[in-house]
């Protein structure tokens, strides 16, 4: 068996995509769906952030009926805002700062015209249902590491640029550093009063800025689950990796059911199935053993293999089960599919670094695409330097290739 896990071990992901400022924008309600129901299957509690919670209006259409009315859903899917349950049992949880209400975060937007604020009824469902289960954290600490963080990613780029682009980034580096205490409305300000200021300028001048702007969302979306010592999920990018002429295959299983990664399946899956699915014995294996490789542990292949057989033929069944009685576009859907899964656990043989994916890779047939789930540790120190700083812009990452780092 596989090294024991501390005491406290449950799986804590935060999911960054209810982030306005994401790399990867959702564009539709059924989209964050889909993104939500995968990753409750692999954590024992979601977190989203209380800004988050507030200002995502896809969010709002997953837990309000009022407010689902007022969002696009994906051609030929039912509205579906269902996900209230999933608040009042504590799967997912919103991360609430230390001495703050929902309502208090909300005037606090209003009044410094933040976007897509939500009406004070919203508010007052959304605390219902998320009250009991709350989880603090500490907004002075997060504010710090989200300025540590983007003053880290200047810092970064700033020793091998010069001229125009060079200036930039001292000037922003300059007013981020004043800035007591550090606040993403202000920054995003900032960079529109120098873009005025600079109408005209360079592609240097224009791309510098945008960089800066890159790398405060990506510093927003890290700082929090940095500070409660939990997992992150979003869009993988170089961070979550394993470069491939260094990868080491230590287990592959393929031929697997692929309808747990169906976006499509995913975003009208009933959610009394997905409560059913996180009590199946082999899924819990199975988030259990990942958790066991986030945190840098040699999961146990032979558990990790039957558990990842074991529950991807339970999910299989049940969406057959699910839609073949409730029919429509996702019963004929999931009778189009011929896609198997693979999954395959790799170690980084220059840092030890180890990864998980689940993935798809046949083309794509018409009517979908399927996501994909990865699973990496944290790289040790020879490893930080290469990973810390993303290479190309964000925006052009795939919201359906998922990683789980941290």
């Amino acid at each position: 068996m596989g090294a024991e896990l501390p005491a406290v071990s449950a799986e804590r992901i935060y999911l960054s995509d209810v982030e306005p400022h994401a790399a990867a924008p959702i564009d539709r309600a059924s989209d964050l769906r889909s993104r939500v129901l995968l990753h409750v299957l692999f954590a024992d509690t979601l977190l989203i952030g209380d800004s988050q919670s507030l200002n995502n209006k896809y969010f709002r259409a997953l837990v309000s009926a009022e407010e689902s009315r007022h969002v696009q859903w994906s051609a030929g899917s039912s509205a579906l805002p269902d996900l209230a349950q999933l608040l009042e049992s504590g799967r997912l949880r919103v991360a609430l700062r230390e001495g703050k209400t929902l309502h208090g975060i909300r005037d606090d937007h209003r009044g410094r015209n933040v976007e897509n604020v939500p009406e004070p009824a919203y508010v007052a469902q959304l605390t219902a249902m998320s009250a009991a289960h709350s989880v603090p954290y500490n907004g002075t600490a997060v504010a710090a590491g989200f300025k540590a963080g983007v003053l880290a990613r200047i810092d970064a780029v700033s020793r091998d640029v010069t001229g125009g682009t060079r200036t930039v980034l001292d000037d922003a580096r300059s007013w981020v550093e004043d800035q007591q205490p550090f606040d993403y409305k202000a920054l995003k300000d900032w960079l529109g009063r120098y873009r005025a200021k600079n109408r005209g300028g360079s592609a240097d001048l224009i791309l510098a800025l945008q960089s800066v702007d890159e790398w405060a969302g990506e510093s927003y979306r890290r700082a929090l689950p940095s500070v409660l010592d939990i997992g992150m999920a979003g869009p993988r990018d170089g961070s979550g990796a394993i470069p491939a002429d260094r990868s080491r295959r230590i287990m592959e299983e393929a031929g697997l059911p692929a309808a747990m990664l169906d976006n499509l399946l995913l975003s009208q899956l009933p959610l009394e199935v997905l409560l059913e699915a996180v009590e199946e014995p082999s899924r819990n294996t199975l988030v259990q053993e990942l958790g066991r490789l986030r945190r840098g542990v040699q999961p146990d292949v032979a558990v990790l293999r039957e558990a990842v057989g074991e529950f991807s033929s339970w999910m299989l069944e049940a969406f057959d089960r699910t839609f073949r009685a409730t029919g429509g576009r996702a019963w004929e859907h999931l009778q189009s599919q011929t896609r198997l899964m693979r999954f395959g656990l790799d170690e980084d043989q220059v840092t030890g670094r180890l990864g998980a994916g689940l993935e798809v890779r046949e083309a794509p047939l018409a009517g979908g695409r399927s996501l994909s789930l990865h699973v990496v540790n944290e790289p040790g120190a020879a490893a930080q330097d290469e990973i810390r700083v993303a290479t190309g812009p964000r925006r052009h990452l795939d919201p359906l290739d998922r990683v789980i780092t941290l």
